[in-house]
């Protein structure tokens, strides 16, 4: 008889770099007993575009520095939106609620919140006049332009990626053939 090793002692390794990852990219409430069964039994998922830490980001208000500021909210089973946030992974689902903590900018000097995709747009405007500091007739009449720019760099971005991606994938399978290593076994 075959024994297989118990499911808990299997993902331990993924709930430890979980820890961790959630502890180096800035996660403020990291707490052990949370990832390995000692806290609470929610579901916790945390969405940070990468560009929030890599990327300076101004308020188009005062000219100050943005940070991030969490937002916590309850993604119950039944809500529009919870088939988008219950995966985790590849082929892992979340079951039962989901704590989600989503990450908007704030400015701490004048205490304005703003939503990440508004500010993308904003540091477009603010990119295409050369100044931090916006009047909202600046904002209103270069919205349209600048969230069309924007979009045709994340279309041009995603396009390159795939590309990349296939080129890897290309220069994969030409190294299995060239070398005689497979992957799998070949019958003639």
């Amino acid at each position: 008889m075959l024994s297989y090793p118990h499911f808990s002692t299997v993902l331990r390794p993924f709930a430890l770099l979980t820890y961790l990852s959630n502890c180096f990219f800035g996660e403020k409430d990291c707490r052990a007993g949370e990832y390995f069964g000692k806290g609470s039994t929610m579901n916790k998922k945390t969405v940070m575009p990468l560009a929030m830490k890599t990327k300076a980001f101004f308020c188009s208000y005062c000219g100050e520095k943005l940070v991030p500021h969490p937002k916590t909210r309850i993604v119950k089973r039944g809500d529009p939106d919870y088939k988008e946030h219950s995966h985790f992974g590849r082929g892992m689902r979340l079951l039962g609620d989901i704590e989600l903590t989503e990450y908007d900018f704030k400015c701490l000097s004048c205490e304005k919140i703003v939503p990440y995709d508004e500010q993308c747009v904003i540091a477009e405007i603010q990119k295409h006049v050369g100044a931090h500091t916006l009047s909202q007739d600046s904002i209103n009449e270069n919205y349209e332009k600048a969230n069309a720019a924007l979009g045709r760099k994340r279309k041009i971005g995603a396009i390159v990626s795939k590309l990349l991606g296939a080129a890897v994938l290309v220069l994969v399978i030409y190294y299995w053939f060239k070398s005689g290593n497979f992957p799998f076994k070949l019958y003639a």
